[in-house]
C-alpha cells in the first residue's frame, strides 16, 4: 500500500502516513496500490488500473485484524451499552434534525449547515458503534461526532 498523499511505501496498514501524517488514503496525487503519480481527476490509475475515485460520496474504509483481543470480544457486549444508551437518544434528536432539514431542503432548496454537520456526525458515531460492535474492530469508538 502506498499513500496517496506522498507516494511512499507504507508497512501495513497505518491510520497516518508516518511520512507526511497524512492518511493514506486522502490524497490524490498517487496510486494506493502501485505508488505512480496520479492527476487529481484520474478515476483509474493508467499504470496498475486500480480504481481511484469512488462513484458514491460516503465510503466505509474496513480493514481486517489479524488478531483480535480475546479480553475486550468477551466484555464487548457490556462495554458497548454505554454507547448505545447514547445513540438512542441521539437517534430520537436525529430523526427530528432530519425532519426540519427535510422541510429546509423543499422550502429553501439547501440543508442547513448545522443539521448537515449533527446528521453527518450521528451517522459517523453509529458506523464506529456498529462496526465495534460486529467485531470489525478493537478500537473503542470515542462519544464523539469527530
Amino acid at each position: 500500500m502506498f499513500c496517496r498523499n506522498c507516494g511512499k511505501k507504507l508497512i501495513g496498514t497505518p491510520e497516518i502516513c508516518p511520512n507526511c501524517g497524512a492518511r493514506p488514503l486522502t490524497g490524490t496525487s498517487f496510486c494506493p496500490s502501485c505508488g505512480s503519480p496520479t492527476t487529481p481527476m484520474s478515476e483509474i490509475c493508467v499504470k496498475c488500473g486500480t480504481r481511484l475515485i469512488s462513484r458514491y460520496p460516503i465510503t466505509i474504509d474496513v480493514r481486517y485484524s489479524e488478531r483480535l483481543s480475546r479480553l475486550t470480544t468477551f466484555f464487548r457486549i457490556f462495554m458497548i451499552i454505554p454507547q448505545w444508551i447514547v445513540l438512542y437518544f441521539l437517534g430520537i434528536a436525529a430523526s427530528v434534525v432530519l425532519f426540519i432539514s427535510w422541510w429546509a431542503i423543499l422550502i429553501l432548496g439547501r440543508y442547513p449547515h448545522w443539521a448537515f454537520d449533527f446528521m453527518s456526525g450521528y451517522f459517523r458515531w453509529y458506523s464506529r458503534v456498529g462496526g465495534y460492535s460486529q467485531l470489525l474492530t478493537d478500537k473503542y469508538p470515542p462519544f464523539s461526532f469527530k
